[in-house]
């Protein structure tokens, strides 16, 4: 292990411990469950690119609220689009509300988490937009996403720099910032590189986004989970992946997540740290299989929450 990367997992682990240890001091486990009418421990979120992209994000609303679904994760795209049709984002939130749904995050200020300080300010103008819109749909968190295709691996200072910049500005609008993680990009490729930003930033209030299905790309323990404060997750990204599929750090790869169960990742032994930790947030179904998207949606996100549930009901 190079020096730089046992230090990150020492100090990862160091403060995850402090954060862990004090949020234990304030909270006992949830054991009883309070959704799903009374059958899981968690929200269950519905990321709308699961669904085509053909169907319009009113629409995927209104489907993921007939499934039963607790809440709704769209992406920045949805909301422009939306918005370009002449609608109103807070009608949107409004009826999501009504629904009896809510919105823990959206997906997300692209390239906000940037290599360095001058393509960060270059960018402050997309960035302060996006938050906007994210707010308007009555988000409470938006996902920091990184540059892709870089030359160098990300710079852990600068990109601690850039998420406390993108936290200052997103106080404005009353939203969270959570980093994500992904198993093609440099130095971002695992949680703890999540983890390890969150913590140089200095932010009172970091947050992280752990996804299973990343976490398996880049052979990632789940035991990793039980060293975080409730507090610093997000929202908790949930998939399976193929039997067929071995860990990469190939791009592209996120078109082959399937349905939980259907794969081959023990998701109950990533669920069980959030119990132990009294995690409360949403378990975000993310599917952007194409497959998945050929289907017809009612009886495809029938099948999707009643398989979300049964690896849920195991915890």
């Amino acid at each position: 292990m190079k020096k730089r990367d046992f230090l990150k997992s020492m100090i990862a682990g160091t403060a995850g411990m402090t954060l862990a240890s004090f949020s234990s001091a304030r909270n006992s486990p949830i054991n009883t469950p309070s959704w799903q009418r009374g059958v899981s421990l968690w929200p269950i979120c519905l990321d709308t690119a699961t669904l085509s992209g053909k169907i319009p994000l009113e629409r995927k609303v209104e489907l993921a609220a007939e499934a039963g679904f607790d809440a709704i994760e769209p992406w920045d795209h949805e909301l422009k689009a939306h918005e370009a049709s002449g609608k109103s984002l807070k009608d949107l939130s409004k009826k999501i509300t009504d629904l009896g749904m809510f919105v823990p995050s959206v997906i997300g200020v692209w390239g906000s988490l940037a290599p360095d300080k001058e393509t960060f300010n270059s960018e402050r103008d997309q960035h302060k937009e996006r938050l906007r819109m994210i707010s308007d749909v009555g988000a409470s968190h938006a996902q920091i996403i990184p540059k892709f295709n870089q030359k160098t691996p990300l710079n852990h200072q600068n990109a601690a720099w850039a998420y406390s910049e993108i936290c200052k500005m997103a106080k404005e609008y009353n939203l969270y910032p959570g980093i994500i993680f992904l198993n093609f990009v440099p130095g971002l490729e695992k949680l703890a590189d999540a983890v390890h930003i969150a913590l140089l930033s200095g932010v009172k209030k970091a947050q992280i986004i752990p996804d299973t299905f990343h976490m398996f790309l880049t052979e990632g323990s789940s035991n990793g989970l039980n060293l975080l404060a409730p507090e610093m997750i997000t929202i908790f990204q949930f998939a399976d992946a193929p039997k067929d599929l071995k860990p990469s750090n190939a791009q592209g790869l996120d078109s082959k997540r399937v349905l939980p169960g259907d794969g081959q990742i023990d998701l109950v032994s990533f669920l069980r740290p959030l119990k132990q930790i009294s995690y409360k947030g949403c378990i975000s179904l993310e599917l952007y299989n194409p497959e998945y998207h050929k289907r017809e949606p009612k009886i495809f996100l029938a099948e999707a929450l009643h398989k979300t549930i049964k690896v849920i009901e195991r915890v």
